[in-house]
């Protein structure tokens, strides 16, 4: 996953190990909402939130709550469906639009889609890009990057770890808007988190940074 924001946001700060309800979890943290964009524990659960723009209201009062706090509350769940039952007695309506995705070990992944009034579960059949956003022009960026993903799990080995950090830190077809290393002239990709889960670790490998831009990270491992 990478992380777009504005260019005037703090920087955010690199993957830690907490304890959630008893769980350990590894995950960046926002200084400024103080909530995180993706996770994963213990239990082989991964967490990944993307904003959707097209549906998100202004919010210059501040009024909402960030949605960064929601992927905190939930990076101990055991599971998609534990994650889905959880949702589901939360109040989401303090929450802008937003898509939160789930990977369990050996799982499908499943979508989480709060459009402000309605959430929608969907599962992600396919290898590929499982979900994009973008503040500018968000149906090219979907066809221009699933073109590029569904193209890598064609290759042989398909989406290796490699093959994903690569997508990751690309400017296919050119540095900018549209590009998955994405850069525009308020915002840009500011890190990269790459999770590998196995029955004997998780970790997150982390590029401090904009991935097309900046050559190393760190790994951090539960």
């Amino acid at each position: 996953m990478n992380r777009d924001e504005r260019r005037t946001r703090a920087r955010g700060i690199p993957p830690a190990s907490h304890w959630m309800r008893g769980v350990p979890v590894l995950m960046p943290t926002d200084p400024e909402g103080g909530g995180t964009w993706v996770s994963v524990n213990r239990l082989r659960m991964s967490l990944a939130l993307l904003n959707r723009y097209e549906e998100s209201p202004h919010d210059p009062g501040g009024t909402f709550t960030s949605r960064g706090l929601l992927v905190r509350e939930l990076a101990w769940a055991t599971g998609p469906d534990e994650v889905a039952r959880e949702l589901q007695v939360m109040p989401l309506e303090p929450y802008r639009p937003f898509t939160l995705a789930c990977q369990e070990l050996g799982g499908v992944p499943q979508l989480f889609d709060w459009d402000g009034r309605h959430l929608v579960r969907t599962t992600v059949p396919d290898p590929g890009l499982v979900r994009a956003s973008s503040g500018s022009n968000q149906a090219e960026a979907e066809r221009v990057r699933g073109d590029l993903f569904r193209g890598a799990a064609r290759e042989p080995g398909g989406l290796t770890a490699a093959i994903l950090e690569r997508l990751h830190r690309s400017h296919v077809p050119e540095r900018g808007p549209i590009s998955i290393c994405m850069h525009r002239e308020e915002a840009q990709s500011v890190s990269l988190s790459l999770i590998t889960a196995t029955a004997k670790i998780a970790s997150i490998y982390y590029v401090d940074g904009p991935p097309g831009e900046t050559p190393h990270g760190l790994l951090e491992t539960l």
